[in-house]
């Protein structure tokens, strides 16, 4: 029987397993966020009819991906280089928020798919 606590006490499975945890939570939270009615289609229907649910769905997945950026920093800071303190939280809280920004996938311009129906050829 494996202790979780042995499992993560070797310097390289913490950080390959922090680092993984923190890289599946940004994969899905960039996808929630670029398609939040795709994650509803099938069980909840009503959902797509309401665009503030939409909007709620974006800022929980923008939430999410702040917290992987700030799983994948606290285990580079923490295991890797041997840093703690208050002031590293506080660092680490803004890193992550900037590392989220730069990961937000771009929405996709309603107005762009409506001028390329337009203009594309018939």
């Amino acid at each position: 029987m494996i202790v979780s606590a042995q499992l993560l006490s070797n310097l390289f499975k913490a950080v390959a397993f922090r680092a993984a945890l923190g890289g599946c939570v940004i994969y899905m939270a960039r996808y929630f966020y670029a398609n939040p009615a795709d994650c509803f289609r099938n069980s909840a229907r009503w959902v797509r009819e309401y665009p503030w649910v939409m909007r709620i769905v974006r800022a929980l997945a923008c939430f999410c991906l702040w917290g992987g950026c700030f799983i994948v920093a606290t285990a580079v800071a923490v295991q890797i280089l041997g840093l703690h303190g208050n002031a590293l939280a506080v660092e680490l809280v803004v890193f992550a928020a900037i590392a989220a920004w730069f990961l937000l996938p771009r929405r996709p311009d309603a107005s762009a798919e409506d001028r390329s129906s337009i203009e594309s050829p018939k």
